[in-house]
């Protein structure tokens, strides 16, 4: 099997919403959101999803040798300062952390479970992590004062994706105070 790691377009909305209710059908506890409300989307919401320029999401996907399609098999969406919305700030800001920082946000980071174990998850957040340190959002720091930062939320009972973003360099962010079965951890990008 060959992997491929790839950006989404707006192109490919189909795939990525199919791809997505999988996601939320088969790890429904890795999500802030359910199969329930994201199905009920209308094709305008699940386009608008992919049409900011102050987000990306990555694709990895899978080819068999004796295939010519490929299969989409994990995803990660990181947000830019532009795509972040007051109600995700307002923990930080009520906790005085971030002030400083140029703020990024992972989400959603998923891998099916037939492909996990062969470095996609690595490979999706090193992806993540390369596009914010080059993204030129207009709400940056222009004269390069604050820390570019990538926060990201973990449930406490996954072990296997701590480790994952551990292992990347992130540290738990003792500064924010946990959420329900959820903690913060961060990584400094240059």
């Amino acid at each position: 099997m060959v992997y491929r790691l790839f950006p989404v377009t707006e192109l490919d909305v189909e795939k990525y919403k199919a791809l997505r209710l999988t996601s939320l059908k088969v790890d429904p506890a890795s999500f802030s959101s359910t199969y329930e409300r994201e199905i009920a989307f209308t094709p305008e919401m699940w386009a608008q999803r992919l049409a900011s320029r102050f987000k990306r999401t990555f694709i990895a996907s899978v080819k068999d040798e004796r295939s010519i399609s490929e299969t989409w098999v994990g995803m990660i969406s990181v947000l830019g300062p532009s795509e972040l919305i007051p109600a995700t700030l307002e923990p930080f800001e009520r906790a005085g952390v971030g002030a400083d920082w140029d703020m990024y946000f992972v989400a959603g980071l998923w891998v099916h479970p037939g492909h996990r174990g062969r470095g996609l998850g690595t490979r999706l957040v090193k992806e993540g992590l390369e596009w914010a340190r080059r993204d030129m959002d207009p709400k940056n720091d222009s004269e390069g004062k604050k820390d570019r930062m990538i926060i990201l939320l973990v449930g406490d009972d996954n072990t296997s994706g701590r480790a994952l973003y551990q292992k990347v360099g992130f540290t738990n962010l003792t500064s924010m105070p946990p959420g329900e079965g959820n903690s913060y951890m961060s990584l400094k990008v240059a």
